[in-house]
Formats: C-alpha cells, structure tokens, sequence
C-alpha cells in the first residue's frame, strides 16, 4: 500500500517563467544573426542542428523543475533539485528543525533557511525560502516530528553557516570553484560559438 503525502510543495511558477523568458531572450539575437548568414551562404542546416540540440537541453532543464519538491510522508521527508538526485529522510533520524531567517548577498530582504538535523547536528535536509511561496517551508517543518526552533532575527550567511557547522551545500563555502565553473562554462559555449562561426565560413576573431 502507497504511504500517504501529508505536505507537498514546489517551487514558485514563476522561476519557470522566468527561466523559460530567458533562454528565448537569449536565443532569438545569437541564432537571428547566425540563421540570416548562413541562409546566404547556403549553411543554415549546421545552425538549424545546433539550434535543436540547445533547445532540447534548454527544455530538459525546464522540465526537469517542474520534478523538484519537497515532501513529508509518514515515515519520510523526501525532496530533490534540478541536478540533484532525490534525498530521502526517515522521519525517526530528525531530531532538530530550524528556521532560521538569512540575509543572502545585499538583498536588504531576508530569506528563510530550514535546517533539519539529526542528534549529532549533522545536516539531513535543507530548503532555501528563495526558491518557494511564502508560508512553505513553515508547513514542512510543523509536519515533521521534531518542535521547529524559529529564529526571527535574520543573520548573515556566514554567521548562519558558522552557527550550524555543516549546512552550507558543497558550492557555498567555494567561492573560487563557483568561478571556475562559470569561466567553465563561459569557455565550453564561445568554443561551440567559435567551432559554429568557423563551420559557416564567418570570421572568429577581431580580424576577418
């Protein structure tokens, strides 16, 4: 027999939008200038591929956000991101909940963090409040066993991730590592743009 759900939630409609408005923004000038040179060099065919290939990756992404929830069901509190496998909780290992109000970056708002631990204070699950409605994270945290400890006063991110040793996600304390993926991924899109441009005869370069 099926367990059943008691709280689900999902992250706000409007990061889809959003998302969705981007990559189309993003998308109409760089493939409008590659298709209306290729078409007079008989080349669009490539662009049309590599067009294909973006959009379908742009729409896998997509699809896969509609997939990310949270979740507390009788025995688990389970939950997953876009490129992050489902984690599942038993509810007999939470022994702390917290929600904490953080101030993240320079927003002058804060945005509230919950933290579910075990005994040992070790992290098990956590949910940032900038990715869901008003009023969400509040309904996990009463629906799972422990009493939520609530603290109103927002602190900064480091203090936060200094009081709970152990909650900062793997990115988080790496500012470098953060840089070195974008420059990453900065470089692996010029180098397409550049193998694309080279394939339809335009010149790649300050020089043509």
């Amino acid at each position: 027999m099926s367990e059943t759900t008691l709280v689900i939630v999902r992250p706000r409609r409007s990061l889809l939008r959003t998302g969705f408005v981007s990559v189309v923004l993003a998308m109409i000038p760089l493939f409008g200038v590659l298709y209306w040179f290729s078409i007079e060099h008989g080349s669009w065919l490539v662009v049309f591929v590599v067009h294909v290939v973006v959009s379908l990756v742009a729409v896998a992404v997509l699809l896969r956000q509609t997939m990310v929830h949270s979740a507390v069901t009788e025995t688990e509190l389970v939950g997953n991101g876009i490129f992050s496998p489902m984690v599942r909780v038993p509810l007999t290992s939470v022994a702390k909940v917290d929600l904490v109000e953080t101030y993240v970056g320079q927003a002058p708002e804060s945005v509230t963090q919950l933290l579910v631990r075990d005994a040992e204070g070790k992290r098990l699950f956590r949910m940032r409040g900038s990715f869901y409605h008003d009023g969400d994270l509040q309904k996990i945290a009463d629906a799972l066993p422990a009493k939520p400890d609530v603290v109103r006063e927002p602190i900064g991110l480091t203090e936060f991730f200094r009081t709970y040793p152990g909650s900062a996600y793997w990115f988080e304390h790496r500012p470098i590592l953060r840089v070195v993926v974008f420059g990453l991924a900065l470089g692996a899109a010029l180098a397409v743009a550049a193998w694309v441009m080279t394939i339809l005869g335009m010149p790649v370069g300050f020089q043509s």
